[in-house]
């Protein structure tokens, strides 16, 4: 089987069988799209002719990129190879003996809860503030913003049904100052059975183009353009409200849709001055165990 053509059908199915989101697919298809492309270059069209040395010297190829951007192509190389295995198009994965580069993890900081009033009052009417405060406070991604449809509203049980990556579905929690707004949207819009709950200005479903303008407008409104927040940071804010309000770790894991704990523990971090006001809290002062 020849590279593209193995390209073509892996992406087909990502779409048609495993459901992956969009986005997900662009960046497949461009790092095969790069992997095809060197194979070419080096005279080698046939999937076969991947080895380990092979994708060591792809990866050596990308020495100018980013720990993280060479990390994810691999990742998505090492994908196209788990599929060929699994319907006999290859025998092995030689992504199985390649050292990936580490990457140093970066602090992503949530704003902070001024600085979220601060855009909250930046949205200009119904679609945009409920948009807001479904990413603020029910903590929805990018996509599950534009996803979300009415049938998996649930105004009586204050319940979302998210579908989030991988098809996988969850719900999540309508609180208290989402409510009232998505029983205002509900009603505007005739009271319906199905389509997308949140609409550009013309009607249409919200697209990712206007929910970035809109973005943008709320961080300059609030003076917040050069924080480096994007929308994500709307779901990193509620995620750690959650926990700041008291729910345990295993809670917000589940409402944030992580398989793995250990990926919310990563997404929960706090800076230093965070955890320094926290410990100005805490007693360690040491008392004399009372006798009997």
């Amino acid at each position: 089987m020849t590279i593209s053509d193995a390209v073509t059908a892996y992406l087909e199915y990502l779409r048609n069988v495993a459901r992956r989101q969009p986005q997900t697919l662009t960046a497949y298809g461009y790092d095969l799209a790069r992997f095809a492309r060197f194979m070419e270059d080096q005279g080698k069209t046939d999937l076969a002719a991947v080895d380990p040395a092979t994708v060591e010297q792809w990866m050596a190829s990308m020495s100018d990129l980013s720990a993280a951007t060479v990390r994810r192509a691999l990742n998505s190389l090492s994908g196209l190879f788990k599929w060929a295995v699994r319907f006999g198009h290859a025998t092995s994965n030689p992504l199985d003996h390649v050292q990936r580069p580490k990457t140093r993890r970066r602090i992503r900081k949530a704003p902070r809860p001024e600085e979220v009033l601060a855009m909250l009052d930046a949205t200009r009417g119904s679609t945009e503030r409920a948009t807001f405060l479904a990413a603020a406070t029910s903590g929805l991604r990018r996509a599950e913003l534009l996803t979300l449809t009415w049938p998996d509203v649930d105004l009586d049980t204050h319940r979302l049904r998210i579908r989030g990556k991988g098809d996988k579905q969850r719900e999540v929690l309508i609180f208290d100052d989402l409510l009232p707004l998505l029983y205002a949207l509900y009603a505007e819009s005739g009271l319906p059975t199905t389509g997308p709950v949140f609409r550009g200005r013309q009607g249409g479903p919200l697209q990712v183009s206007t929910l970035t303008r809109w973005f943008a407008h709320w961080l300059k409104v609030a003076g917040l353009s050069a924080a480096g927040y994007t929308l994500h940071s709307l779901r990193r804010f509620a995620a750690k409200h959650w926990l700041d309000s008291g729910l345990n770790v295993r809670q917000v894991q589940m409402l944030l849709g992580h398989e793995n704990l250990q990926t919310t523990i990563l997404y929960l971090n706090y800076d230093l001055d965070e955890i320094q006001r926290a410990a100005a809290t805490v007693d360690f002062q040491l008392r004399p165990l009372a006798t009997a």
